[in-house]
């Protein structure tokens, strides 16, 4: 499994929306959020280009909403 990080995807209010989903590929990443963002009465606009892969063999951060709009 591999740990991706999407956001670009469009939230209840707009401010900023970060979502780490762990699956196989970037496809099934988007599926899995999409349907979540369903589930909590969102659109499902999340893309497979929308998501980066996070490095999982090395100590990695990646801050995903650090507060400055």
């Amino acid at each position: 499994m591999k740990v991706w990080v999407n956001t670009s995807f469009e939230g209840h209010y707009p401010v900023g929306t970060a979502a780490v989903v762990v699956a196989n590929s970037a496809e099934e990443a988007a599926s899995l959020l999409n349907a979540e963002l369903l589930y909590r009465g969102l659109e499902a606009t999340a893309e497979a280009e929308d998501f980066e892969r996070v490095p999982t063999s090395k100590p990695y951060v990646n801050i995903l909403l650090d507060g400055d709009y």
